[in-house]
């Protein structure tokens, strides 16, 4: 049995942090598409997901972070993620190449810098 994703979103002036923890599948990732979205006001110029306390993601969670990037850009916004390099999820971004979606940081203090 899969534990529920869970987010919780902040504002740090011009971005908006997104911290997701659990396991994010396809039972929750429309859900967690939609709280994304909804979370990203008009004048935010860069959404980041904090990814460090997520455990799991399956294929409709990095279809979701391909999707955001998409969108995201079309209303001239960026998608970063943040995920540490010890990340149990470090092989499934990369075998996916989320990064070339969304820039990838190790903190969320570079994410916000750059």
């Amino acid at each position: 049995m899969s534990s529920p994703a869970e987010i919780a979103v902040e504002r740090r002036g011009g971005s908006v942090v997104a911290h997701v923890t659990g396991e994010v599948d396809m039972t929750n990732a429309a859900y967690l598409r939609e709280q994304l979205l909804d979370s990203m006001p008009n004048d935010a110029l860069t959404l980041i997901i904090d990814i460090s306390d997520c455990r799991y993601l399956d294929s409709a969670a990095i279809e979701v972070l391909f999707d955001l990037s998409r969108r995201l850009a079309r209303r001239r916004q960026e998608l970063r993620l943040v995920m540490p390099p010890t990340s149990p999820l470090k092989r499934v971004i990369e075998l996916t190449e989320v990064g070339t979606a969304a820039p990838v940081h190790d903190s969320l203090d570079s994410a916000l810098a750059q």
